[in-house]
This record gives C-alpha cells, sequence and structure tokens, in this order.
C-alpha cells in the first residue's frame, strides 16, 4: 500500500497577531525597565559609597601626617575682609567687608581646597607637585599647558552626577572641574552664628582629638550636586560667594542663605537636607546638601565609615521642650554634647 504525503503548507503570522506581540513586549520591558534602573542606581550608589570611602581613608592619613585634618582652603587673617576669632578652638572666622589683595599669601596657600590638600593619598601627586602654594590657584597649569583647575578626578564626582566629569569654562577658557563632595563645616559656614562647629572650614586645623562628640558620630564629608551653572562646586580650590569656601568646598548642613560678600548671616534663612533639582536657574540648591540618589544621599564619618542617610534624618523636632536639634545636626558638630540614637541611624 502507498502512502500519500500530506501537503503542509506554512502560515505566517497576521498583522494584527504580530502587534499582539509588539505590546507584549512592550509591556515586559516596561515592567523591566524599572528594575534595571533600580539596579544601575544601586550599583552607582556603591560607587559613590566606595569614592566617599577613599577620601575619608585619606584625610584620616592626612590626619596621622600632618597632625590635623586638612582646612577647608586658607585665607590671610590680615586681610581687610577677614578677621580671625579671637576664640582658642580650632580655626574660626569672621566675615566683614571688603576685598583682600593679592599679595600676602598666607604660608599654607590661599584657596586651595581640602581636596588638593589630601591629594598625595589619594594617588594623585601629579596634581600636588605641579600645584604651587604661593601662588593663586586660578590660572596655574601642569607643564603640557593642561589646567590644574580643570583636572576632572572621576574619584571626586559622584557616579550619578548626570552632568559626569563636566567642566566650567568662563569666557576666558579657564576651567574648574566640579565635585559632588564637600567638607561639613558643622551647622553653618559663619562662627559669628555659632557655626564652624564642625571637622572642615576654612582655616580649620581640626585634630581628632578636638572630636570630643565622638569619630562615628561626628560628620566630615557629604554629598551636595555642584550649581547648576558649575560656578559652585570645584575640586581643587574654590572660594564660594563668600569667601570662607560656602557652597563651593565647604557646606553647613543648616547652611545660611548669605551668598553676598559683607551680608549678615545673622538676618539670612537657612536650608537643610533635602532633595534638589538640575534644572536651578537661581543656584538655590547649592545651599544645602542633596545627591541624585532618590531618597538621600551619602555621608562619610570621622571614623572612616560611610552611610547613605535619607531626608528624614533631618526632620525637626519644636515640641513642648522646645527646640530639638535633628539627627544631622547633632551628627555635625565636633565638640557639642549632643546625644544622639544608635537606632535612629
Amino acid at each position: 500500500m502507498r502512502l500519500e504525503s500530506k501537503n503542509c503548507s506554512n502560515r505566517g503570522f497576521t498583522l494584527v497577531e504580530l502587534l499582539v506581540v509588539i505590546a507584549i513586549i512592550g509591556i515586559l520591558i516596561g515592567m523591566l525597565l524599572p528594575a534595571v534602573q533600580q539596579v544601575r542606581e544601586a550599583a552607582r550608589r556603591i560607587n559613590c559609597g566606595n569614592n566617599m570611602r577613599q577620601i575619608a581613608i585619606a584625610l584620616l592619613t592626612y590626619e596621622n601626617s600632618q597632625q590635623e585634618l586638612p582646612p577647608g582652603h586658607v585665607v590671610n587673617p590680615q586681610w581687610p575682609s577677614i578677621t580671625f576669632d579671637t576664640d582658642p578652638s580650632p580655626g574660626g572666622l569672621d566675615l566683614s567687608t571688603g576685598d583682600p589683595p593679592e599679595e600676602a599669601e598666607p604660608n599654607r596657600g590661599a584657596w586651595w581646597s581640602w581636596m588638593m590638600r589630601v591629594a598625595p593619598f589619594m594617588e594623585l601627586n601629579y596634581v600636588y607637585d605641579a600645584a604651587d602654594f604661593e601662588e593663586w590657584p586660578w590660572w596655574q597649569s601642569l607643564p603640557d599647558g593642561t589646567s590644574i583647575n580643570g583636572i576632572s578626578v572621576p574619584g571626586y564626582v559622584c557616579p550619578s552626577e548626570s552632568r559626569g566629569a563636566a567642566v566650567y569654562t568662563d569666557a576666558s577658557g579657564n576651567t574648574a572641574a566640579i565635585t559632588s563632595y564637600l567638607g561639613v563645616s558643622g551647622r553653618d559656614s559663619y562662627k559669628e552664628t555659632g557655626g564652624q562647629d564642625g571637622i572642615i572650614f576654612c582655616n580649620s586645623s581640626t585634630k581628632i582629638t578636638d572630636i570630643r562628640d565622638g569619630n562615628s558620630n561626628t560628620l566630615m564629608v557629604g554629598e551636595r550636586t555642584p550649581s547648576a551653572n558649575l560656578l559652585y562646586g570645584w575640586q581643587w580650590a574654590g572660594a564660594g560667594a563668600n569667601r570662607l569656601g560656602e557652597t563651593d568646598v565647604v557646606l553647613g548642613v543648616h547652611e545660611r542663605i548669605a551668598p553676598a560678600r559683607g551680608s549678615d548671616p545673622n538676618g539670612s534663612e537657612t536650608d537643610f537636607f533635602r532633595p534638589g533639582v538640575e534644572n536651578d536657574p537661581n543656584n538655590l540648591h547649592r545651599f544645602h546638601h542633596w545627591s541624585f540618589h532618590p531618597g538621600g544621599g551619602m555621608w562619610a564619618l570621622a571614623d572612616g565609615s560611610v552611610h547613605f542617610y535619607s531626608h528624614q534624618i533631618d526632620r525637626g523636632n519644636n515640641g513642648s521642650t522646645g527646640f530639638e536639634p535633628t539627627l544631622l545636626e547633632k551628627l555635625s558638630t565636633r565638640n557639642g554634647g549632643e546625644v544622639t540614637n544608635p537606632v535612629e541611624l
């Protein structure tokens, strides 16, 4: 008996079936994309923490070498725009009016940031060795002509920073690399308002032994995304709008919004740790710590540890017992005597 073969015709997808498949794939991608973004952000946050851990180790190594932590930056107390505070506690500057002369540079070098001070401990000797601390930093260059101020170091920039290793460039072509990490000057950057009570601020010379609140209870470095116009938040040198380095190389956790030199910080409102936005035409978000990490930011403490704190850590309490400093304020002082509850962290 002969078997006859059965003819089979190949039938392709209809247009409706193809559209259904595409729609299903689109839905699956839509469901998967947020998860992928969360994984990527988690990886960036880990890398950011590693950056801050290396910075914290460099700061502590510097302190071990120099017997003090680096100043936020340095100015000459003889300049008419600035007077030293007579308090014997570490550093401290008060602000008055006027422009400092370009002569009489302080022996530690004017305006160079704490990041330049710790550069040798970050394996950045080529930058540190090229800097002339007896001259103003803004226009100094490497032997090949590269502007020192414009050298961008990835370890000083948060991986979540949307602008990456962006560099500020002025009309004359002078450049300045940005950073995501600022020294914590305390509650704010003004001695006359009770600020400069942290670790790193203008002309500071804080020693580990000065940190009476405990190294694990004292902030050293916090995240703050550079200003929208890139004018505030420079890696190697920065005077800030008030010449105390405020918003440029250092920042208080409740910084006073007093951007003009000579303005009275006592009459200025303060900002706090909260979300910010990159599209900030008036650059107001430069006055508070914030990051591109959802929900909070990274902080390095004086014991070398690094923690992610949510914005809830800076929610205050003005109850019947009077003003109660926020937990972030308590952590910002080196010798405030505040009691912090580890459970709150």
